[in-house]
């Protein structure tokens, strides 16, 4: 018996699309751009951190934001990634963490001790039936309470384009 071999790979055109902007935004500064199809939007921060600098400095800081922006003609099969970009720099002793969450399903990074750099972090949503992106960043830095060591964790952007990146 031959049995023809089934491809589940999604077409590579998307219905999906976002709405003109957000519906909710929490009070840290930022700026959205949704294309003209409405296929991809970046949004920008100015303030999105949590840093310790030394000493004086509480051992815990930390930060969360939070938008949504209409969401229709998703497939429930198909991914929409979802990048976070910004840096992080931690000496001995501290640590910085990274979470996005885009309704119900979470990404995590971890910047352990003496990290330094810029990154880029992926989170591929499925939608299911979802009617918008509930979009939220936290950011945690932390130290050793007798440190003394500094730590920052800052994001730049968010951005999608579900036509670039539709497998």
């Amino acid at each position: 018996m031959v049995q023809a071999a089934v491809s589940k790979t999604p077409p590579s055109t998307s219905n999906a699309t976002f709405g003109p902007g957000p519906t909710f935004a929490n009070n840290i500064g930022f700026d959205i751009g949704v294309s003209e199809d409405k296929k991809a939007f970046t949004a920008t921060f100015s303030g999105l951190d949590a840093i310790i600098d030394g000493r004086s400095a509480s051992p815990v800081a930390s930060r969360t934001f939070s938008f949504c922006i209409p969401l229709s003609g998703a497939d429930s099969y198909e991914e929409i990634p979802f990048f976070v970009s910004g840096f992080a720099v931690s000496e001995k002793g501290a640590n910085a963490h990274l979470m996005i969450t885009v309704n119900d399903q979470t990404s995590v990074t971890d910047f352990p001790a003496n990290s330094d750099g810029s990154f880029v972090q992926r989170l591929n949503y499925k939608p299911g039936a979802a009617a918008e992106a509930r979009i939220t960043v936290f950011l945690l830095a932390d130290r050793d309470s007798k440190s003394d060591a500094g730590v920052q964790v800052i994001v730049n952007a968010i951005d999608t384009d579900i036509l670039k990146h539709t497998n």
